[in-house]
């Protein structure tokens, strides 16, 4: 059984980073072009990690 990535890490700032990762495909997704995260650039993966530090806390409380 998996265990929670979330949970168990002791890397935050990884954790972080994956989610920040994932929620950008999320999002992007729904666009004909999809854009990989790689090449987001800047100002969208810094909104997007601000995101992830958010949901991360939100789901450690």
């Amino acid at each position: 059984m998996a265990r929670c990535r979330l949970c168990t890490s002791n890397d935050v700032e990884a954790v972080n980073e994956h989610l920040a990762e994932k929620l950008w495909d999320s999002r992007i997704a729904n666009l004909e072009d999809h854009i990989p995260w790689e090449e987001a650039g800047a100002t969208w993966q810094a909104a997007f990690r601000e995101l992830a530090v958010a949901a991360r806390q939100a789901l450690s409380m």
